[in-house]
């Protein structure tokens, strides 16, 4: 009997120590994904706070920021990773007129301009950069 209660608490141990080891972050990407940030501007104004930035790759992931005072912004791959796929990339932007209302004043054609793939700005980000400069020029 002793044998068969010794047995049983290893099995519980081994899945307590299973669910331990899969609460870390999540799994890592299989594309080189590089941190990346800066400032967003608009024709040279920096795009105010709450503007989404979407990051599009020709294969894998987007991922994703949102603009904060100034028009700083960092971007999110996932959960579990910061930044963007290294590579080519193609920059669209969005604003949520439901959740945050009118456009601000002076950048509704950032959005007519630069909200859809077709219209998307392309960018090149080869390695980390948390100060990079994105300006959207006015079409």
């Amino acid at each position: 009997m002793q044998r068969r209660e010794f047995l049983a608490s290893l099995s519980g141990l081994a899945l307590v120590v299973s669910g331990i080891a899969g609460c870390g972050k999540g799994k890592k990407s299989q594309y080189n994904v590089v941190k990346f940030g800066g400032t967003a501007t608009y024709d040279g104004q920096p795009i105010p706070e709450g503007f989404s930035l979407l990051f599009t790759p020709a294969e894998g992931k987007q991922s994703g920021a949102a603009t904060k005072a100034g028009g700083e912004f960092y971007a999110r791959y996932s959960s579990a990773e910061d930044g963007v796929q290294s590579g080519s990339l193609k920059v669209t932007v969005g604003w949520d007129e439901e959740e945050q209302g009118a456009i601000p004043a002076g950048f509704e054609d950032l959005i007519k301009s630069y909200g859809t793939d077709e219209g998307a700005l392309t960018i090149s980000v080869d390695k980390a950069n948390t100060s990079y400069a994105l300006d959207f020029p006015k079409k």
